[in-house]
């Protein structure tokens, strides 16, 4: 996401780039707009965040929502009045909950995954097995547990588990994900994705997804992103959309509301540089029309961990 994103930013005339990245890391190749902030093992990332914000007009955090991460440094941004090219601070904590977000898309009659909080003491799950207990503001499959019977169940409920957590029925159907554009209780869609998951010790493993993949021909992941947009109109700039289409039809997963996996793929896909599209929505405060970009899947993977 990151290299995607610099390579973006780098190629929009009159920008002056600055990038946090682990020293640790292996460098990306060098721009001659963007200059790499080396973040070292002994200094505090955030401080060192802090104090470049001095020297930004804007800023595009990248980041996971677990622990309040993301939120924090968009609130960050927000109090020293710079531009964030992100969902706002308030947005990112609803939408750091899976149970607060589908909740709220549930009460505006959005189709949702059944979810439940985790009560340790509960002896029987709300759901009939499998079933999937996932921490509530984990990102991808990190801390996801499939439960498939009563043993493993109990087993669950004898371990010490901190942290707030949800439960989810086990849901068959294809692995969705939508990347979209949004404003103010607006959106549009930016391409539907196939995710590649794989079930591992009992739980799931992301190793890829096809950016592009489908379609929308009938326009009802259009229709979805206008949906979500009225549900959550906090949400502005790019967001990505879990869901799963099964017999039923669609229904939401989650909502992370920063920059995901789908985002490295997206400029091939689109044949548009999509960090200039947010550019331009923070300038303009209009969403672009789409329709007469050219289609193309574009495959986004890596190694899984063994």
């Amino acid at each position: 996401m990151l290299g995607a994103l610099t390579q973006d930013l780098a190629d929009i005339p009159g920008l002056e780039l600055h990038a946090l990245r682990d020293e640790r890391l292996k460098p990306y190749r060098r721009h001659s707009s963007i200059q790499w902030i080396p973040v070292r093992s002994h200094l505090n990332a955030m401080d060192l965040f802090s104090s470049m914000l001095d020297q930004a007009d804007a800023a595009w955090p990248i980041a996971p929502e677990t622990g309040g991460v993301l939120e924090e440094l968009c609130r960050l941004i927000e109090t020293r009045r710079k531009i964030l090219l992100n969902t706002s601070a308030r947005g990112v904590r609803l939408a750091a909950s899976k149970l607060a977000t589908l909740e709220t898309l549930g009460g505006h009659d959005i189709p949702v995954i059944p979810t439940q909080p985790w009560a340790d003491g509960g002896v029987r799950p709300p759901f009939a097995f499998p079933i999937v207990i996932k921490i509530d503001d984990g990102v991808g499959c990190e801390n996801t547990h499939i439960i498939r019977n009563a043993d493993q169940w109990d087993a669950f409920r004898r371990a010490a588990h901190p942290g707030r957590w949800v439960v989810q029925p086990l849901m068959n159907g294809e692995k969705l994900s939508l990347c979209g554009l949004f404003r103010e209780g607006a959106g549009v869609l930016l391409s539907v994705n196939r995710q590649r998951l794989r079930e591992q010790w009992q739980s799931f493993s992301l190793e890829g997804c096809s950016v592009n993949a489908i379609s929308d021909v009938s326009g009802s992941f259009a229709a979805l992103i206008q949906d979500i947009a009225r549900a959550i109109p906090d949400l502005w700039g790019y967001v990505g959309i879990d869901l799963i289409r099964g017999a039923d039809g669609l229904k939401v997963l989650e909502i992370n509301p920063r920059l995901t996996t789908s985002y490295a793929g997206l400029r091939s896909a689109l044949g548009i540089n999509p960090a200039k599209l947010v550019i331009d929505l923070w300038q303009s405060r209009r969403l672009p029309r789409l329709s007469l970009y050219p289609a193309r899947t574009v495959q986004v993977g890596w190694d899984p961990p063994r």
